[in-house]
């Protein structure tokens, strides 16, 4: 298995391309894969910029209907970032085709959307669905990973587990898939960003 990946990687090629199974997984206690990218607004965003806070990255794609569909909680819950003590950050993979999403949604927004132009972002952290939804602890390490968007109650128990003093003894690592199904068009584009 890792001799695929290692000459994909070597021939430039990352792990697009490969078979699902081939790929590595990105493994919920590891740390974070670093990122540099530039939001819609054209400001730089690094993930080293939210350090002692939480972050909820999530993987998006302009064109789904699910981001539209999500949009309403997504606000929702950036009214309660500064409470929590965490940080949402969008990241769109199809960085793209920003001017059809600004003629969808109000682009005045309580947290970046960062542009994965090229992909590299969303290879390192293994996106083959959107949405998908990567909960880092203050740490830098992942904590939890949803394939759809698991709702706002899920993300506020997760953000309240692990802002908890229990947590500091042995954090319960999670991968979750949504039991909200994702949309019909949501299944149809896995990996086609």
């Amino acid at each position: 298995m890792i001799v695929p990946i290692a000459m994909a990687m070597l021939m430039g090629q990352g792990t697009r391309g490969m078979p699902e199974e081939a790929r590595p997984a990105i493994r919920v206690g590891a740390v974070a894969p670093s990122f540099d990218l530039v939001d819609i607004h054209g400001k730089r965003l690094r993930l080293e910029e939210f350090q002692r806070k939480s972050v909820l990255l999530n993987f998006c794609a302009f064109w789904c209907d699910t981001w539209k569909d999500e949009m309403p909680e997504l606000r929702e819950l950036a009214e309660r970032q500064d409470d929590l003590n965490f940080q949402i950050i969008s990241i769109s993979v199809d960085g793209t085709r920003l001017p059809e999403f600004a003629h969808r949604v109000d682009l005045e927004l309580r947290f970046p959307v960062a542009l994965d132009v090229g992909g590299s972002v969303s290879e390192r952290y293994h996106i083959e669905h959107v949405p998908t939804v990567v909960l880092l602890d203050a740490d830098g390490r992942i904590r939890y990973t949803c394939v759809a968007w698991p709702g706002n109650q899920v993300i506020l128990n997760q953000l309240r587990e692990l802002a908890s003093p229990r947590r500091n003894q042995t954090p319960t690592p999670r991968t979750h898939v949504s039991s909200r199904a994702p949309s019909r068009r949501a299944r149809r584009h896995r990996k086609s960003f």
